[in-house]
């Protein structure tokens, strides 16, 4: 019998699903043989830049410090902790063939192009994972006044003779799921830079209606 995770595991379960997914489409998108256009780690390069100044641009000092601490933390995760940077860095190390590390030199030299197309795709989750954060306390008060909306609704329905069904909410609180999921899916995924200000407001609404009914639609006897 499958295992069903929920609350924090599902959270987490998906997000590092997610970004794993994340990783295999822009190494896809950075190795595929596009007709006419540079391949390599020139694309996510251009897309990291272009995003990261225009989230600059829109931001606020606090969230711009967040943003960039999302960013450090996930290279250190990623490079520093896994020992990728210092196998990066043995590459620009004069070879010497005496040497049992000069083989590390030689194959990190061979696989530089790939780690470099892996550090920006890094460099463009982590600058997106920064912005959900910075984003979260305007979704947590949309998803307050979402949930009051709901509740008025649901001791109008409590104290009268609103009908009791557990199919609405049910399907409301999977809403909430599936919201959730397709905002990490359409935001991280995309190898090409984004602007958030089209990404997440959609969100938000959709977040708000599907907690509003979620408690609505919650059971009028406890």
């Amino acid at each position: 019998m499958m295992h069903r995770y929920s609350g924090l595991k599902a959270l987490t379960l998906g997000l590092g699903l997610t970004v794993l997914s994340t990783l295999a489409v822009h190494f896809i998108y950075a190795i595929w043989p596009w007709p006419n256009t540079t391949r390599g780690a020139g694309p996510l390069r251009e897309a990291a830049i272009a995003e990261r100044a225009r989230v600059e641009h829109i931001a606020d000092t606090k969230s711009i410090e967040l943003i960039g601490s999302t960013i450090v933390w996930t290279y250190r995760i990623t490079f520093e902790w896994t020992g990728l940077d210092g196998f990066m860095h043995s590459a620009m190390e004069s070879p010497n063939k005496e040497s049992p590390e000069d083989i590390t030199r030689r194959m990190a030299t061979g696989t530089h192009d790939m780690v470099e197309v892996f550090y920006w795709s890094v460099q463009l989750i982590g600058l997106r994972l920064g912005v959900l954060f910075a984003s979260l306390p305007l979704i947590l008060v949309a998803a307050i006044a979402g949930a009051i909306d709901g509740s008025a609704t649901w001791y109008v329905r409590r104290t009268s003779v609103g009908r009791e069904t557990g199919f609405l909410y049910h399907r409301a609180k999977f809403g909430l799921w599936i919201a959730i999921f397709c905002l990490w899916g359409l935001y991280l995924i995309p190898p090409i830079a984004l602007d958030p200000r089209i990404i997440i407001p959609p969100f938000i609404v959709i977040f708000t209606l599907a907690v509003r009914f979620s408690v609505s639609w919650f059971k009028k006897y406890i």
